[in-house]
């Protein structure tokens, strides 16, 4: 009997599963199309081809959905940077993903707004700060595979992996900015370049 109830127990939170990425899928789209302002819970249930109500027993909000997509990029980006084996290819990796997933660019720095956490669920901001520290754990690590390998100098790497990610948020915040209102960014691969030629040993810069 306890087996039982436990299969049904897992099958209904498969359900539930699918029926969020079934949304989540949908709305990708919308989002990515007319962005967070002007999407609408509407559009998306009309995409998803559920009623509104429907869309809301699985998400709290529009914020709640769309951050919900940006954790599962945030996910795979964090997947691919775990096989980054020096900060070169995973500020590469970053960089990238800015480039193919501008909007979940612009959903991080949504996550900084003091208002936002009222408007998620606890599931959606638990899942979002766990991928945020996949990324930012997966850089770090990309760094003491650096100073293993002897690329960089001796150095805490956590401090580094840190001062990386800052560096990356700054650089998206910066150019998103100069993109609304104007004025100059600078490249973002300068900015790493100031951190990397810092620590790169110079026999593997000259080698490179």
């Amino acid at each position: 009997m306890l087996r039982v109830m436990m299969n049904a127990h897992d099958r209904k939170r498969q359900e539930r599963e699918a029926r969020r990425h079934r949304i989540q899928d949908a709305a990708r789209p919308v989002f990515f199309e007319r962005g967070f302002a002007r999407a609408s819970i509407e559009d998306i249930a009309k995409q998803a081809q559920l009623s509104v109500g429907a869309i809301y027993l699985y998400f709290k909000s529009k914020e709640d959905l769309y951050l919900s997509i940006l954790e599962r990029s945030l996910r795979t980006l964090g997947e691919s940077l775990d096989k980054a084996n020096d900060p070169r290819v995973a500020w590469d990796q970053l960089t990238g993903w800015v480039a193919a997933e501008p909007e979940c660019a612009r959903a991080l720095a949504m996550v900084a707004r003091p208002e936002l956490r009222a408007t998620l669920t606890q599931e959606v901001a638990d899942g979002l700060a766990g991928a945020i520290h996949q990324v930012r754990s997966a850089l770090i690590a990309s760094v003491t595979r650096a100073v293993n390998s002897r690329a960089y100098r001796s150095c805490d790497a956590g401090a580094v992996g840190e001062t990386l990610w800052a560096t990356f948020l700054g650089a998206t915040a910066i150019a998103a900015a100069a993109g609304n209102v104007g004025g100059s960014a600078p490249a973002a691969g300068d900015l790493f370049t100031v951190v990397d030629g810092s620590l790169r040993q110079t026999a593997v810069r000259a080698a490179a």
